[in-house]
């Protein structure tokens, strides 16, 4: 969807409100991006190299029971497929982190990369495990949830301080420490990176957004 010129236009005598407008506008250009084409689709199972098809066997075959989308582009270079959906299984079925912690760091690295399929997916999973309402609503928006955990806001400062400094400060560090141990620092650097990788080609590839009642992420300012 392309933009020109925009012009406001009046509902019984009255101009639409600036910010209405904007939010309006928003919403459109997301349903825009939303339905851009996706540059590196699936691949047809008579169009795959045998090392394509044995690795999409064995991801099929694993837990996720499926090649979830954002791992179709991939499959263009399945040995790296291969390596980086161990790495995921691992974080996602046999983490360290609490589920609500892990859930908690997810939505944030979707709503750092405005990354709509993550979000989407992992929404129900955030308020299954335990993330309220009020928190999720906070993250689409960028701004501190206001009624977090004591662990939750522990780890909120950890990822935020990543996402905005690329480290933590010596503080934040023993915070998270003292609450979860090495094994969990560790743990949830390594679901951000995951999470990043994922994003970033999701983002480039245009990957669809499955159905869900999540609602779409609205660019920040």
């Amino acid at each position: 969807m392309r933009w020109g010129w925009v012009i406001v236009h009046e509902v019984k005598g009255d101009t639409m409100p600036v910010r209405q407008f904007a939010a309006t506008a928003a919403v459109m250009l997301l349903a825009g991006a939303a339905a851009a084409q996706e540059r590196m689709p699936p691949i047809p199972a008579d169009k795959m190299s045998e090392t394509q098809k044995k690795v999409v066997a064995d991801v099929v075959s694993g837990p996720r029971g499926r090649l979830s989308p954002p791992f179709v582009p991939v499959l263009r270079s399945p040995e790296l497929l291969a390596r980086l959906q161990k790495v995921g299984e691992y974080l996602i079925y046999h983490n360290s982190l609490d589920p609500r912690i892990f859930e908690l760091c997810v939505m944030m690295l979707a709503r750092q990369w405005t990354q709509q399929f993550e979000w989407r997916h992992h929404y129900p999973l955030a308020l299954k495990a335990g993330i309220g309402q009020d928190t999720l609503d906070a993250i689409a928006e960028g701004r501190r949830p206001a009624a977090l955990a004591q662990d939750e806001a522990i780890a909120y400062d950890f990822v935020s301080e990543v996402l905005a400094n690329k480290s933590v400060s010596d503080a934040t560090y023993a915070r998270f420490l003292g609450r979860f141990g090495e094994q969990n620092v560790t743990d949830l650097i390594g679901t951000m990176g995951f999470y990043t990788s994922i994003a970033m080609v999701a983002n480039v590839d245009r990957t669809p957004i499955e159905d869900g009642t999540a609602p779409l992420l609205k660019p920040l300012p």
